[in-house]
């Protein structure tokens, strides 16, 4: 969902993480491939941009959470930039690929559950 200002103008504020293991991996790039993206795209009246302190996934920086929302995004870089301009702030969309998620919940399901349990309980008699 968007927010609309008073003229009826949609409007989005972009965080970009800058804590202490973001900004190494590439925070400063970000923001400023954000800055001139969402500049050539016309959207510079409508989506703020502010550089922010740590946003809890330091592990997958450099991060980025667009308002309202929030959706938050991962290991963002210029490609991933485009994208959450052309798909998120202008198409009013999130960018699926670069979106949020953890390690685990990249992993593929387990198909027989109680199979892999038994397995895993079989290796840790053998030790």
């Amino acid at each position: 969902m968007v927010s609309h200002d008073e003229t009826g103008d949609t409007g989005y504020r972009v965080h970009v993480c800058f804590g202490a293991n973001c900004t190494p991996r590439g925070s400063r790039t970000v923001l400023t491939s954000l800055i001139a993206a969402v500049h050539e795209a016309g959207l510079s009246g409508r989506v703020e941009i502010l550089a922010t302190s740590c946003r809890d996934r330091c592990e997958y920086g450099p991060s980025v959470n667009v308002y309202p929302g929030p959706v938050f995004y991962n290991e963002v870089s210029d490609e991933a930039v485009a994208d959450i301009v052309a798909e998120h702030l202008l198409g009013g969309r999130p960018a699926t690929n670069w979106l949020f998620s953890s390690v685990l919940a990249r992993c593929q399901p387990t198909r027989n559950r109680a199979a892999d349990r038994a397995k895993t309980a079989q290796r840790g008699r053998r030790r």
